[in-house]
């Protein structure tokens, strides 16, 4: 008899489990449910949608024929209502679907801070297609936006609305831009670039509360009294973990879903992997990491043996005209031993940090060349030798 699985989530995670699935598995039934009415596409991708360089369907990244190919029911706006483990299955408002192995793959959703007004009219997020084209739908009518948040997405947003011709100011709480992936010298040389291209910063202020009109928002109001005129406000303030048929099957939480390195959930029969789920105490919340995860679930969902031992952290920026990357320990109060370049006038910023004698962190901004290798020789824990303090000149020398 034909094995049932249920796959909750058609983003990357879940995508990837399927493919893996059907490979050690030619006759089983494979069933992807997803609330979006889009397949697979790349979120990563979703500010050039904004931006209008993009079309929508230039970001799929597997069409509806090859879910039809591979033999996987695609399930598409028909979002998973509960998680039943004895016998196993799931229920939508449309149907109940027994089945002999679960995997939640259920993603994030960004978070909004709990500010007076937030939930106004004029007030996005961006996390899925639907939201990219609402908010390239809106910039058609606006002026000046004010995005709330300056890490990773925040950037890529901002510089998206600019390419539209917005004015476009960014508040970040901390006192630099992207404080997970910068030190302050990057983090200078970065705002001032970006500055170079249009965007303006209000740095080291939290949000109070967003002042409204009839409904309407009209201006972020900072807690020094600083008030930020606006027509949109975009908030990019994090992702929090979609984990509530977790929570309601009792399945054990902590950031997220608790997995462990088979991917499997407290639940027997039941498996997480992506944005909904920690490993070994670890959120990650990058594609890298969700796309591994996906890969081990579904081959252990198929009966075979694979473990996950976690993914190296790297980020990588995608502003045009700015290459940037961080990885690992980026040691921003330098505490430890690093070997650096710098080049204020090109704004190029290349950083190493170590640890023994092997590479703990990366940070490269301006000039990321040599960084395939570099994070090779960091995965490995490979032993520089005498090439410690002296690798950003000797690329070539190392054995990779």
């Amino acid at each position: 008899m034909a094995r049932k699985y249920v796959i909750v989530g058609c983003g990357v995670a879940g995508v990837t489990a399927s493919q893996f699935i059907r490979e050690a598995d030619k006759r089983g039934e494979i069933r992807i449910f997803t609330d979006e009415k889009y397949p697979f596409y790349s979120r990563m991708r979703l500010p050039e949608v904004v931006a209008g360089r993009t079309d929508p369907e230039r970001l799929f990244l597997k069409g509806l024929n090859w879910f039809k190919e591979k033999g996987i029911h695609f399930h598409s706006q028909e979002p998973i209502e509960k998680l039943s483990l004895n016998p196993l299955g799931v229920a939508s408002s449309k149907a109940h679907y027994e089945a002999d192995t679960v995997l939640l793959a259920t993603g994030g959703h960004a978070f909004l801070p709990p500010l007076l007004g937030v939930e106004s009219q004029g007030v996005m997020t961006l996390r899925s297609m639907d939201d990219a084209i609402r908010i390239r739908d809106k910039l058609g009518e606006v002026s000046r936006a004010v995005v709330i948040g300056g890490g990773l997405l925040g950037l890529e947003l901002a510089n998206a609305v600019r390419l539209r011709g917005v004015q476009v100011i960014v508040v970040e709480v901390f006192n630099r831009l992207l404080p997970r992936q910068t030190d302050p010298v990057a983090a200078r040389f970065l705002q001032e670039r970006l500055e170079d291209m249009g965007l303006s910063f209000h740095l080291g202020v939290p949000p109070q509360g967003i002042d409204s009109v009839n409904g309407r928002a009209r201006a972020l109001i900072l807690q020094d009294g600083t008030r930020l005129e606006g027509e949109l406000f975009l908030v990019s303030a994090g992702v929090r973990p979609n984990s509530k048929l977790a929570q309601e099957a009792g399945l054990e939480l902590d950031k997220a879903i608790v997995v462990n390195d088979k991917m499997e959930t407290s639940a027997a029969g039941v498996y997480g992997a992506g944005d909904c789920i920690e490993h070994r105490g670890v959120y990650y919340g990058i594609w890298p990491a969700s796309e591994e995860q996906g890969r081990v679930a579904g081959i252990n969902m198929a009966g075979g043996e694979a473990t996950y031992t976690g993914t190296l952290m790297s980020n990588q920026l995608k502003v045009v005209g700015i290459d940037m990357l961080a990885a690992g320990d980026i040691d921003p109060e330098d505490k430890l031993e690093s070997e650096q370049r710098q080049d204020p006038n090109r704004k190029v910023y290349r950083k190493i940090v170590y640890k023994g004698d092997a590479i703990a962190g990366l940070l490269l901004l301006g000039d990321i060349s040599g960084h395939t290798r570099l994070l090779k020789a960091m995965k490995e824990s490979f032993q520089l030798g005498n090439l410690k303090g002296s690798l950003l000149d000797n690329l070539d020398k190392l054995p990779l």
